[in-house]
């Protein structure tokens, strides 16, 4: 038997050959993730998921899967190509909509069905697959055959709805209706989103009397969603403020005394803070609820977020309206009333967005706020002819003009209005020619192939040529130009579009699909920052790289970016792309890394928006903002995934488990529900918060029906020339391995039980290597056969077993759970508690929030196992699940997924030094680690300050301890170096050590 492995070297590949979809010899490139690296994946197919956790995760969403009518995808594209749509069919809703974002969720389903068909080969999902092929090349055929013979006109400008301004109450205000074209205002997708407490206010000049008619409705549908109404179709005809999730049946409401006047201004406010909802007009109370469970996290992340229109289709509102503010907190009544006086009064304005309306005319609403928010006006506007395409090749649910808008000479940001605006236009291509590539590869598909060669063709043209049919253009697109695109926020955003070109390229031989890819280096603020190990995610407005880039970057918009890095990498050999995908990926992992394993999130004086970056290595005061987009996760794994196959360092692997067994699992609902995906966008790390599912059309909606149909595809992976098998995840599988003519089956109940078999039926030399986790602290133990196994097993390694197999062979894995604490990177005191792989939160909300307070030292013994009498083990669910207890409180595995309060985090409170029953009287003072020690500063906090882990912590992070003596040197060196820094005194040092001499038997296990 060999040594563990954990060789770290990483040459360059070769340039892959075009390759096809089904396996080519050990050694033969493949054009996907490590196709040409010394260690590849196996093909989705090849692995067969058994019973256990993530086969439950599985068939939910498979359910899902099953049961939507994929025609109401093809709605949207027919539309695009003037091609008929079957009655009766609604398009998906939420984000794909027919807003800027349409056909992403499409390229997501098709990337889900074609998984969920590898996994067991059940015809339903090739059968939906193969008809959405079908409709999107026909969809491809009829925008391309509008070119005609000599191609058309397309390129210019849509024609600019003419929405001038009315007076408002203060400056000028918005006329909606009536003789106004615009019809109705739609918001940016961040504007409520993961709000808890809030404000919205606004002034309203209603036009008429109508009933029902909405200040706002933010949504997804008549059944999820939170509106304002100015008049409520009741008796009085009050406003109301209602949130539902479970239709109008299900409203929690806020309504007011009296009727609204016409024809003169009102003010209207509604503030939300914990359970309590008020309802203001023009600064009085005029109804309150102090019942309220519900906020704007429970809707999910809203598709539909209007001023002026219902989700249930009432009668546009008729009226003008001014400064609506949106806070993120719940002004006192004074600070509404002092809306009344000017347009911010004393609040400095909405701290998510502020819409003043003050415009000189135009369809675009500028956000007043510092975050830039700008809001979209929807026209009233008959139907248009047909756009014709600029380049041949285009297919989407969104006109060929909204993605090269991006561009020059027009270079549009992100924004709510369709006509100008633009929203991650490249991200949409790219995840509709990944479902289309999924199709070919899982399915065999060769006319989803077709389709995306096309796409890829007209995407060349698009990067190269550029918008070459608009009047202002002035030639191909530059180098310079491609800088300035992809450093915008969100309109630049282009997901992983750099990966699915050097497929192409590898399935094609089309050197100008590589090309293409290298268009997407986002040369200007951070490619070469990454090649040269310059952590600049997160900078200073004084020291903001680039033209366009924000001080914050936005994280799923660039996590993505390095996972096509790296397939550029292994299709050119060019090693700085390799080299910034490496760098990156450290600068998230660990110095931006919750213990869930998400990553994001705002802290004090940073700007609002959840899914960006936190600044290096702040934890602590990131958490309690919210964050950690489920779908950067979903994209982190992935990265860490390719940076393995060509590294093989298991931290790589420790991550991605972390990740997969505790925020992909967690993400998913234990529910049968199949009336939306039932998965998260957020899972914010704030004491006490509950997880919200949904997300039908969301960005995160779309990775979950990719997450849990692929769960099999990191378990096992094989070496280059076929004679090493990685067994990588300890899951319940079968993998059948046709070239070496091995079948391997895993028997396991992990994470919830500790041991696993592997039985092995195939006959021949192969080396098997097994992944000991980061994690163990208990031993590794190996049986081959019933025999027990010598093996160097050392946590965070491989070891090898290097044999000649015989048919029916067994290995048994038995790696103990334990208990062990995690400390914040920025805050020691700030904890998390494992079981092993498994993140454990404590049930229920503290309130305000407050951390859980917890003291655990007292009740360790020698060997420090904190399940002995700290943290114990309470019981098992029927499931298998098990549950801990500590303080009355109860824990459990994060992954478990319901709408429960619980805390991922508490704080350590260790007052004194007490060993046992034995308390020495000297504080528990803390070694000054110059924490934390930021790279951008934190309102409120001192950095670099003096915190650092405490004389317990640095004590009992030496154990387990032999016996006692073991224990008293180890207190009397650190009690020694404390005295030396000038911690302890010499009489507190001899205290505290004669204490510990005196704990025998209180430390006696």
């Amino acid at each position: 038997m060999e040594g563990p492995d954990r060789s770290r070297s990483a040459g360059a590949p070769p340039a892959a050959p075009p390759a096809g979809p089904g396996p080519s010899g050990p050694a033969a490139p493949d054009p996907g993730p490590g196709g040409t690296a010394p260690v590849r994946p196996f093909q989705l197919r090849d692995v067969k998921l058994g019973n256990g956790l993530l086969q439950e995760k599985r068939d939910r969403t498979k359910n899902y899967l099953r049961q939507y009518d994929e025609r109401r995808f093809l709605v949207l594209f027919n539309n695009q190509a003037g091609r008929p749509n079957p009655a009766g069919v609604s398009v998906p809703g939420g984000w794909e909509d027919g807003g800027l974002l349409s056909g992403h969720w499409a390229g997501h389903f098709m990337t889900g069905l074609a998984q969920a068909y590898a996994d067991q080969g059940e015809s339903i999902f090739k059968t939906k697959l193969d008809w959405m092929v079908d409709e999107i090349a026909a969809c491809q055929d009829a925008i391309t055959a509008r070119m005609g013979a000599g191609g058309g006109p397309g390129g210019g400008d849509p024609e600019e709805p003419q929405i001038g301004r009315a007076p408002g109450r203060f400056d000028s205000g918005l006329r909606l209706n009536g003789p106004s074209a615009a019809q109705h205002v739609t918001l940016p997708q961040e504007a409520i989103s993961q709000l808890t407490d809030f404000t919205i206010a606004t002034w309203v000049n209603l036009a008429s009397a109508q009933s029902w008619s909405r200040v706002f409705d933010f949504g997804q549908n008549a059944t999820v969603n939170m509106f304002l109404t100015a008049r409520a179709g009741v008796t009085g005809n009050v406003p109301r403020f209602a949130i539902t999730t479970g239709g109008s049946g299900a409203e929690q409401q806020i309504n007011g005394d009296a009727a609204l006047p016409t024809n003169e201004w009102v003010h209207l406010a509604v503030t939300l803070t914990q359970n309590t909802g008020t309802l203001y007009v023009n600064g009085r109370v005029a109804g309150t609820n102090s019942n309220m469970t519900l906020n704007p996290t429970h809707l999910g992340n809203p598709g539909n977020r209007w001023i002026g229109r219902s989700q249930y289709g009432d009668p546009f509102l008729d009226a003008t309206i001014d400064e609506f503010h949106i806070f993120d907190r719940a002004l006192s009544q004074q600070e509404v009333q002092s809306l009344l006086d000017s347009a911010a009064g004393t609040t400095g304005g909405g701290t998510i967005a502020w819409y003043r309306f003050d415009e000189e005319g135009g369809s675009t609403l500028k956000d007043s706020s510092p975050n830039g928010r700008d809001a979209g006006v929807v026209a009233n506007q008959a139907e248009t002819e047909l756009w014709v395409p600029t380049h041949p090749g285009y297919v989407g649910a969104i006109p060929e003009d909204a993605v090269l808008r991006l561009g020059p000479p027009r270079w549009a940001v992100y924004g709510g209005n369709k006509d100008t605006n633009t929203w991650a236009p490249w991200y949409t291509q790219h995840k509709i020619m990944r479902g289309l590539l999924d199709a070919y590869y899982h399915t065999d598909n060769q006319k989803a192939l077709d389709v995306v060669v096309k796409m890829a063709d007209w995407a060349h043209l698009a990067l190269t040529v550029g918008d070459k049919n608009h009047p202002d253009y002035t030639g191909p697109i530059t180098r310079d130009n491609l800088n300035y695109m992809w450093d915008l926020y969100i309109a630049g955003e282009f997901g992983g579009a750099n990966e699915v070109f050097p497929e192409v390229y590898a399935l094609t031989g089309d050197a100008k699909h590589l090309e293409t890819a290298k268009c997407f280096d986002n040369r200007e603020s951070l490619f070469d920052a990454c090649v040269q190990n310059r952590d600049i995610l997160v900078v200073t407005p004084e020291n903001r790289p680039g033209r366009r880039r924000p001080d914050r970057l936005h994280a799923n918009t660039h996590v993505p970016q390095f996972i096509g890095y790296m397939r550029v990498y292994e299709h050119t050999g060019d090693r700085e792309y390799f080299q910034a995908a490496k760098n990156f990926y450290g600068m998230v992992v660990p110095h931006r890394t919750f213990a869930h394993g998400g990553t994001g999130g705002n802290y004090p004086g940073s700007n609002n928006n959840t899914e960006m970056f936190q600044n290096r290595d702040n934890i602590a005061n990131a958490m309690a903002q919210g964050g950690a987009e489920t779908c950067t996760t979903y994209n982190v794994l992935k990265l860490a995934r390719n940076l393995f196959l060509h590294e093989h360092d298991a931290a790589y692997m420790d991550y991605y488990e972390r990740g997969l067994l505790n925020m992909i699992t967690g993400s998913r609902a234990d529910s049968t529900s199949v009336s939306n995906p039932q998965v998260t966008y957020f899972q914010p790390l704030t004491p006490g918060t509950n997880r919200s599912y949904g997300n039908t059309g969301t960005c995160c909606g779309g990775t979950g029906l990719e997450n849990h149909t692929k769960y099999q595809e990191t378990i096992y992976f094989k070496s280059a020339d076929g004679g090493t098998l990685w067994v990588n995840l300890y899951a319940a599988s079968t993998l059948t391995w046709a070239e070496k003519g091995f079948t391997v089956v895993q028997e396991t109940n992990y994470p919830r039980e500790d041991h696993t078999r592997l039985t092995v039926n195939g006959s021949g030399r192969l080396d098997i290597k097994l992944r000991v986790p980061g994690w163990v602290r208990k031993g590794f133990f190996v049986s081959i056969n019933g025999k027990a196994q010598k093996v160097d097993a050392k946590a965070g390694r491989y070891l090898t077993l290097s044999r000649t197999w015989s048919r029916g062979d067994t290995i048994d894995i038995r790696m103990p759970f334990s208990i062990r604490i995690e400390r914040a990177l920025d805050r020691p005191d700030t904890q998390s508690i494992f079981w092993g792989p498994v993140l454990l939160q404590i049930l229920g909300n503290p309130g305000n929030g407050a951390y859980r307070e917890l003291t655990l030292y007292s009740r360790l013994k020698r060997d420090g196992d904190y399940a002995r009498s700290a943290i114990t083990h309470a019981s098992t669910t029927a499931a298998g699940d098990p549950l801990f207890t500590t303080h009355d409180l109860t824990l459990r595995p994060y992954y478990i997924s319901d709408t429960q309060p619980a805390s991922s985090y508490f704080r350590r409170v260790e007052p004194t030094i007490v060993f046992g029953s034995i308390d020495t009287g000297v504080a528990n003072r803390k070694r000054n680690d110059g924490l934390p020690n930021y790279d951008v500063p934190v309102s409120g906090i001192t950095s670099p300050g003096d915190d650092g882990p405490t004389f317990l912590d640095l004590v009992w992070d030496q154990a387990p301890f032999g016996n006692h003596g073991q224990f008293v040197s180890a207190v009397t060196r650190t009690a020694e170096s404390f005295r030396r820094a000038g911690v302890f005194t010499a009489v507190e040092s001899a205290r505290v050590v004669s204490g510990a001499a005196r704990a025998n038997r209180d430390l006696e296990p």
